[in-house]
Parts: C-alpha cells; structure tokens; sequence
C-alpha cells in the first residue's frame, strides 16, 4: 500500500488582508513621524502582535514599501539618517472634504499662519498632514477658498517654544520661578509663582500666575498676568513641591459701566466680561453689569470707549480711569 504523500508547507499563509491592513498602517505611522525599518517593524509588532511580520521582516517591509509605491503611487524617500519618509500620499489621499470645510480649513492655515501664536508650529504641522490627505485639486483650491481677512495685533517678539512646552507641562502642578524683564525695573525680576494658564491677549501670549514672591509688594497674593516672552527663558526653574490640588481663590470685582446711545442704540454691543447683564433703556444707552479679576485689563478695554463709556464701579476702577485721563491730558497740553 502506497502511502499519499505529505505537503509540506512553507509556513503559515499570511492573510492578505491583514497584508493590505499592515500597509495601510505604515501611512498612518509614516503620517506621525518618518522612522527607520526597526523602528517601524517593532512599532508593526507592538500594534498587531509579533506574527505580523515574518522572520525575514525586513524583506517584507520592502515589499510593503514596494506595493504602496505601485498601487497606490505613494512616495517613500530614504532620508540621510537612515529613516524613512512618506512625501507623497499618491491615491491615498482620501480627505475629499465639502467646500464649507474647505474654506474653514483656508481659515485656519491663515490664522496660524503668524509665528508669533503659541503652538504655531505644531498647529501648521497639524494642517499640513490634513492638507497631504486631499486630493490634488482640492490642495489647489485651498487658496481661492479663504475668504475672511483677520486683522489682529502681532507680536514683534517672538516666545521660546521650549520655554512655552515647560510653561504648559507645570501649569497648575509645580511652582517655578524665573527672571523677568518688567517696564518698572531696567533690570530683569525674580518672581516666584504658581503657574495657573496660559492665554492670548491683544497679539500677545500671556502665563496668568498667583504670585509668591516679587520685588514689588503690590504684586504679592494676586493673579499677575506674565507676558512670555518677557520671561528669559534659562532662568525658568521648576520647583518639585507639587501644588495644592486648588489654587487660591481669585479676587473678583463688580464692573458696572454706562454706554452712550451712539455705542449701545443698535443693542449689539460687546460683551468683554464674564457674567455680563445688560439694561437698555428708552434714551439708546446701556447698562452693563459684570465680573472682573483684573482692573488693568478692564481698564484697558473699557477706555476704547473712549467718551461714549462712563465707569461707576468699583471705586478702585474708576480712581485708575481718572488718573490715567490727567496723565493723558498732561501729555497732550499744549
């Protein structure tokens, strides 16, 4: 009796659909960073387990690199260092979005087109990977899309982005101190502060902090607002007491100001402050009632008004617009 012949196999079959899913996968991981063959292979192997690759991993690397090139015409470019990197998405560009999202997309790309923003970089990298994903024509598009102009102030100095990354990675979990560049000192200050948040201001990027310790006493047990890129950089050290779990409560003020009729007839006036109420009555003025944590700033916005706007609380407020309008009319008395 002749015994059949047994088949031997060349090893497991690899599925070809978890082939295409690998590849697919290697855009996505090419889309976050380039990256060398180890590097992408053990990544491969920690996303679907080790028996995504064969052995001879590297091989199939190469052929993977190989069919997205001629199936889907993408770019892969070995750079000087070694790594990988995706330069072209050929077919692949799948982020076919409506014209509405389009000129949003427009929108975005101009707004953080200014360095000056904190994060600028990143958000532009951001947009730039969602640019790549569109098809070519849709890319072409994309400048005759933008159609709202943005007229804010910029900032003539530029932020530290690994002062900024530091600021942000201690907001609200360690104290720090640094050295500060202030209008009221021609030598540089040191502040010892808990950092709270981060925001922008008229063009500017500004760490909002409960202060510690400062030269000036006024300044001591209050919410300052630091301008970033008045802090040098080399001086910023990060304590490692970890802060309480609450900061200390932030003293607020009631704003109550009046608006002439010729601001406030239309009833569309700007509401600048938190907790905003607003009368109108039968003449076209307005009543505004309102919070505050920061005199100077309402100061600020409040005097845009110009003659059209009368503060009547609180008296701290209205002593500060007065004094400021005698310097003012001291400076342009002839």
């Amino acid at each position: 009796m002749v015994k059949p012949r047994s088949r031997r196999g060349r090893g497991q079959k690899r599925s070809s659909a978890l082939t295409v899913q690998r590849r697919l996968w290697l855009v996505s991981r090419f889309v976050r960073s380039p990256a060398t063959p180890a590097e992408l292979i053990a990544d491969a192997r920690r996303a679907f387990g080790e028996s995504i690759y064969p052995p001879n991993a590297l091989v199939a690397l190469r052929h993977d690199f190989n069919a997205l090139r001629n199936e889907f015409l993408c770019e892969i470019v070995r750079q000087p260092n070694g790594s990988y990197a995706l330069t072209d998405f050929g077919r692949l560009t799948l982020l076919n979005i409506p014209d509405d999202e389009l000129e949003a997309l427009a929108f975005l790309v101009s707004f953080f087109g200014e360095e000056s923003w904190p994060n600028s970089h990143q958000i532009r990298s951001l947009l730039d990977h969602i640019i790549a994903l569109l098809p070519p024509e849709r890319r072409q598009n994309l400048d005759r899309q933008h159609n709202v102009e943005i007229e804010l102030p910029q900032s003539s100095t530029s932020i530290d982005p690994n002062l900024l990354n530091r600021l942000q990675r201690n907001l609200r979990r360690y104290a720090i101190r640094f050295l500060y560049r202030s209008n009221f000192s021609n030598e540089p200050e040191e502040h010892r502060v808990a950092p709270a948040r981060l925001f922008l201001r008229d063009g500017h990027t500004y760490l909002e902090a409960y202060c510690y310790n400062s030269p000036h006493q006024a300044t001591i047990g209050r919410y300052i607002p630091y301008r970033v890129d008045r802090i040098i950089p080399e001086s910023l050290h990060v304590e490692r007491r970890v802060l309480p779990p609450e900061l200390p409560p932030r003293r607020m003020w009631t704003l109550r100001y009046r608006l002439s009729p010729q601001v406030a007839r239309n009833r569309d006036i700007a509401l600048w402050f938190p907790n905003s109420e607003v009368t109108y009555y039968l003449d076209g003025s307005a009543e505004v009632t309102a919070q505050t944590g920061d005199l100077w700033q309402a100061e600020q916005i409040l005097l845009r008004y110009r003659e059209h706007c009368r503060v009547l609380e609180p008296p701290e407020l209205v002593e500060m617009i007065r004094q400021t309008i005698e310097r003012m009319r001291t400076l342009y008395d002839v």
